[in-house]
């Protein structure tokens, strides 16, 4: 069903077509020789003039009709560029879609591929009853194929139907329709929905309404793809925020400068990934005799992470003040991270303090990549300990003690060393690790620190994902 913003036109067409019957009426007179043939011959002459008028004013009618759809697309467009509310936009498609396919109510229908079915997200023209009863029919879960919507959106062809009660396929949701039209909505190659319109008259739509129709829904695709975009650079843009103050948060918890603890070198660096990780290293000053050692891996990402790390930094710091017993403390700090964050949230970690009056690290390791000290050709593991921090209620830690010799070198690291991965999927591994502190023994601990750490990022292939990368060196001198 059409209309025109000239509705003179249809008048006009009615008289030149009542021209047209009497112009057939009088060339029957004129060949029956009735009547004067002079005046019935100008008569004649003039009513197919008048069927001339008649067949050109179809051709107005239909160049008034594209104006007006151009008019009506232009102003849509210009409220695409100045809006980005989708209802409003939505809103805006549909109510401008009258003027050019005349209905009683419309909907938009859109597939939700995580249940694969179709959901109504706009409508217009239903009553509160019809509106209540299609929602429900909806969140109830209509799947792809039923209804007239999802005949369309399964075979992805329009349809017209003259009377919707003699086609099986439609779904009563509103008492006052007799026909409907339906065409699908397809961004590039995806079938997103239909564009459903329905009238109260039977045979209210015909096949010339179709294509003005595809064009709306079109602008319909638009819209949703618009929208789209936009909420995923809001996402984007979010995910960055986090990711900058998740790293703010890391970077301030982080040593700035290395204490001085002769004659023990220390020195550590961390260097984080785009997707911020909970990487922790720290060397906490307790007596003027002894410094505590930690390094640390949070579970997950992002400021969460950051979060959880910041938590457990405290936690670790004001427990290290005020217990020797290094078994004492990480129960501590695993009680309170227990009961302050989901099971899921949990810290591996190492602490441990030097005696440098008696040369002797007092440690305990809760479930972290193992530490090593190098002592001439040999690479001992610090891995005694317990469970990691966070996930169960009282685990016990046994912690160990181990003599300090004038040139052990101490590593401490996360999986973000040793995990590294080249082109091929090798791994950089402890013993290339290990064999990295031998070659740089000589170095000074920030030195050794930094050659270290650029062999790893030379060997680490972009290929594969990356975690960040924390290591720290103590030489005993």
């Amino acid at each position: 069903m059409t209309t025109s913003s000239a509705p003179d036109f249809r008048e006009i067409a009615r008289h030149l077509t009542e021209l047209g019957h009497l112009a057939e009426q009088t060339a029957q007179h004129l060949r029956k020789g009735q009547g004067d043939p002079q005046q019935l011959q100008l008569f004649l002459d003039v009513s197919r003039e008048a069927l001339k008028g008649a067949a050109l004013l179809d051709l107005l009618r239909e160049a008034d009709r594209e104006r007006q759809e151009n008019e009506t697309f232009l102003r849509i467009g210009m409220q695409l560029s100045s809006t980005l509310d989708i209802d409003e936009l939505l809103q805006t498609i549909i109510e401008s879609l009258r003027d050019v396919v005349d209905y009683d109510a419309a909907g938009i229908f859109l597939v939700n591929r995580e249940t694969n079915q179709i959901e109504a997200d706009f409508l217009i023209g239903y009553e509160k009853a019809d509106r209540r009863k299609l929602r429900e029919k909806f969140e109830e879960g209509v799947p792809i194929g039923a209804g007239l919507v999802g005949w369309v959106v399964q075979n992805g062809e329009a349809v017209v139907v003259p009377d919707v009660h003699g086609d099986s396929r439609y779904i009563p949701a509103r008492e006052a329709t007799r026909s409907e039209i339906a065409v699908p909505i397809i961004s590039g190659d995806e079938m997103v929905g239909s564009l459903n319109l329905e009238s109260d008259e039977v045979d209210g739509f015909t096949n010339e309404d179709l294509e003005p129709l595809r064009t709306f829904a079109s602008l319909v695709a638009v819209t949703l793809d618009r929208a789209h975009f936009h909420r995923e650079m809001i996402i984007k843009k979010r995910m960055e925020e986090e990711l900058s103050v998740a790293r703010r948060i890391q970077l301030s918890f982080l040593p700035t400068s290395m204490p001085r603890f002769t004659p023990y070198d220390l020195a550590g660096l961390n260097f984080p990934t785009l997707e911020v990780g909970g990487d922790y290293y720290d060397f906490i000053r307790i007596t003027d005799g002894d410094i505590g050692v930690a390094i640390g891996d949070v579970a997950g990402k992002g400021i969460g992470a950051a979060l959880l790390m910041a938590s457990f930094r405290a936690s670790l710091r004001l427990e290290s003040q005020s217990n020797y017993a290094i078994s004492t403390i990480l129960q501590k700090v695993n009680r309170f991270l227990y009961e302050t964050n989901p099971p899921e949230q949990f810290v591996t970690a190492f602490y441990g303090v030097i005696d440098r009056r008696n040369n002797i690290l007092t440690y305990s390791n809760a479930g972290h990549n193992p530490p090593f000290i190098v002592r001439n050709n040999e690479a001992i593991p610090l891995d005694t300990g317990g469970l990691i921090l966070g996930s169960f209620p009282y685990p016990e830690y046994e912690e160990a003690r181990v003599n300090l010799q004038s040139g052990d070198i101490l590593a401490f690291y996360t999986d973000g060393v040793t995990e590294a991965r080249n082109a091929d999927g090798e791994e950089f591994g402890t013993e290339r690790l290990v064999e990295r502190v031998r070659a740089y023994r000589e170095l000074g601990a920030m030195d050794m620190v930094r050659r270290i750490c650029r062999d790893v990022h030379h060997f680490q292939s972009d290929k594969f994902s990356q975690d960040d990368l924390t290591l720290s060196i103590v030489k005993c001198q």
